[in-house]
């Protein structure tokens, strides 16, 4: 009896070490993530092949990947690789290539507030320059008119006191 509750437990024991371990749920090796490195995969593998002849169509290629698809580190690691390469051939990226990205909107946002807010700023303390200028000038004018006021007032008071001269 005993032996047979030992056999028990060891054929359970051993049965439940060829079982399958629980997956974790966060693995990298999901079919979205094997979709997406395939294509960055592919977008590396057309610009470490791109040529003088192929440059621009490689470009037009691999442009709505990144524009749409690709994250803030492809994209930016894309765009580098593509100027080297640019650079290396002797040939130039077009003006603006990519620059629509949609990982880049958000950023781009932010930075069209801010420089708006400067602008508005910039206008703001131009107007109160301009205000301050303005009142300077009229402080002036005043300063001017009381100088003279001052100085008729004073002519006046010469020419109405009779001269003292001396014997």
């Amino acid at each position: 009896m005993k032996v047979s509750a030992v056999l028990v437990a060891a054929t359970a024991a051993t049965a439940s070490a060829f079982a399958p371990a629980a997956t974790n749920a966060r693995s990298g090796a999901t079919e979205l993530n094997i979709a997406v490195a395939g294509k960055v995969a592919g977008v590396r593998k057309s610009i470490s092949t791109l040529t003088k002849d192929n440059f621009s169509s490689t470009l037009t290629e691999i442009e709505p990947f990144l524009t749409q698809e690709a994250g803030r580190t492809i994209y930016t690691k894309s765009l580098r690789r593509i100027n080297v390469q640019a650079k290396a051939l002797g040939v130039e990226v077009p003006a603006g290539y990519a620059k629509e990205a949609k990982c880049t909107q958000k950023r781009r946002e932010r930075q069209d507030a801010y420089c708006k807010a400067k602008a508005e700023e910039a206008e703001a303390a131009a107007a109160e320059a301009a205000e301050a200028e303005a009142a300077a000038a009229d402080a002036e004018v005043e300063a001017a008119a009381d100088v003279e006021v001052e100085a008729e007032a004073a002519a006046e008071e010469t020419a109405d006191e009779p001269a003292l001269v001396e014997a």
